[in-house]
């Protein structure tokens, strides 16, 4: 009876990481649909934008990126909202010190 449980206990735990992955990777689908760009498989990135995954607070946000280009990207949400321009400095500040970046997710072909 115990296996029995743990078998049920361990195909729960499972099947919740596959949708949270699924919901992750249908995000991360849209927004590299909204800015022109494929999936990152650690292509050059050159002088090429890039995307990078970040968790915060159990939310994924995204950030744009180009080592050759002097911009300002504010970290965004599945939904589109900006996260450092709709809160104040400090928690702008704290995103930055506490968020988890998981790492490039997209790159412009």
């Amino acid at each position: 009876m115990k296996n029995y449980l743990f078998f049920l206990i361990l195909i729960g735990l499972v099947s919740s990481c596959n949708k949270e992955q699924v919901i992750e990777n249908n995000c991360s689908e849209v927004q590299l649909g909204q800015l022109g760009m494929i999936g990152y498989s650690g292509q050059e990135l050159e002088c090429r934008f890039f995307l990078e995954l970040y968790h915060y607070q159990n939310k994924q946000y995204y950030i744009l990126g180009n080592h050759c280009a002097d911009l300002i990207s504010y970290p965004t949400d599945c939904d589109g909202n900006t996260f450092c321009e709709e809160m104040n400095e400090r928690n702008c500040t704290k995103f930055y010190k506490k968020a988890v970046k998981i790492g490039i997710v997209g790159i412009t072909k």
